[in-house]
């Protein structure tokens, strides 16, 4: 589709925090146009924010464009295009409200300010570029070119790039993320160093679940979040379908993060003591998600696992000789039961029917391996 140009480039010049304020609050500037994302701000991130300007730090410079003029008030209302979040924050800073709000916080409230330290808030000069030529095609444009990446994102890549900062993402992040991209100094909960060090050496070292590209396009990150949210709903759910409600639900505070903490880091070390090979068909995505989840709501203390591990390398080489049966037509006189989940697992298939009849299969091996 072919994009007009702007017929001139937009120059920057600089409004003070009291003009910016005062024109949202006579309703001069919309803070929401349809095309703008939801705010999505974490508390902490409010925080800093606001410190940025007590310091006199700069920050990115806002958008903001003609909007309509209503007729009966006479009152023309521009539309902010980017810089939404900042401009909101800014505006509950000084009123008390939203996070402002709470009875103690890390910074001055505005109204803890000192006359002067108020003077230099609200004179705090912001970059602007006034979008007074475009129409609303360049306008739509423009926003979405500011807030675009390099190439296509997949959903996991689009909901970090919209709900990263949220505890849950956070949470998953420290989990599987050997680079962290986590700012710690904003995130409420963190994984006690050598715990996170136990759940990167057993994802990525020991037994290599996801490959390079699974890392870099997010795919790993997606993967341990529907396995977080898994845990945390108790069942199996189709894709990931529930995943954003829980980076929705915990966005502000993971509340079960140490529960869950504690839990993964048993399971895993659970999973080591069965001595497994590290190459096993068992540390295959679709098998050591089951796994994991199933472990994790067993108590482990009541499996013996050397019958365990037996049962395991069985169907192991039993799923090597289904395998071999199919390339040469052969009959392998294999349990219905074990070939059905055998083909369920090298299909990934991660519906909701499919995904309960693997964790059934699991279970039923667990409890099987129990100590008499």
């Amino acid at each position: 589709m072919s994009i007009n140009k702007l017929e001139f480039s937009i120059p920057a010049n600089n409004q003070k925090i009291i003009e910016l304020y005062n024109k949202l609050k006579k309703e001069e500037l919309d803070p929401k146009p349809v095309y703008q994302r939801k705010l999505v701000w974490r508390k902490q991130h409010k925080y800093k924010f606001i410190e940025t300007i007590l310091l006199n730090f700069p920050f990115p410079e806002i958008y903001i464009a003609p909007g309509e003029l209503n007729t009966d008030t006479l009152v023309l209302k521009d539309q902010i295009v980017d810089g939404q979040q900042r401009l909101t924050t800014i505006l509950n800073y000084i009123e008390s409200k939203d996070v402002f709000s709470l009875s103690s916080i890390p910074i001055k409230k505005f109204s803890e300010l000192i006359k002067s330290e108020k003077e230099d808030f609200l004179n705090y000069e912001i970059s602007v570029r006034y979008l007074k030529n475009a129409n609303e095609e360049q306008i739509r444009e423009i926003f979405q070119r500011i807030n675009s990446t390099e190439y296509s994102l997949n959903t996991t890549e689009r909901l970090n790039a919209q709900w990263g900062d949220s505890e849950f993402i956070c949470f998953a992040k420290q989990i599987v993320e050997k680079d962290l991209d986590v700012d710690t100094s904003l995130i409420s909960y963190k994984i006690l160093p050598e715990n996170r060090q136990s759940f990167l050496d057993f994802f990525h070292d020991k037994y290599k679940i996801f490959s390079e590209n699974d890392i870099n396009r997010m795919l790993a990150l997606q993967y341990v979040l529907t396995l977080l949210a898994t845990i945390c709903d108790g069942e199996y759910f189709a894709r990931n379908n529930k995943t954003q409600f829980y980076i929705q639900n915990y966005f502000e505070e993971f509340v079960n993060a140490g529960e869950i903490e504690l839990g993964l880091l048993n399971t895993i070390k659970f999973i080591d003591s069965i001595n497994l090979h590290s190459s096993s068909y068992w540390f295959n995505k679709s098998n050591i998600f089951t796994l994991v989840v199933e472990i994790y709501k067993t108590d482990t203390t009541s499996i013996d696992t050397a019958t365990l591990k037996r049962t395991l390398d069985d169907l192991e080489h039993q799923n090597n000789q289904y395998l071999l049966s199919q390339m040469d037509g052969s009959d392998a006189n294999l349990q219905q039961e074990n070939t059905r989940y055998f083909d369920l697992a090298k299909e990934a298939v991660n519906d909701k029917p499919s995904r309960d009849y693997r964790g059934q299969f699991i279970s039923n091996i667990l409890i099987k391996s129990m100590k008499p």
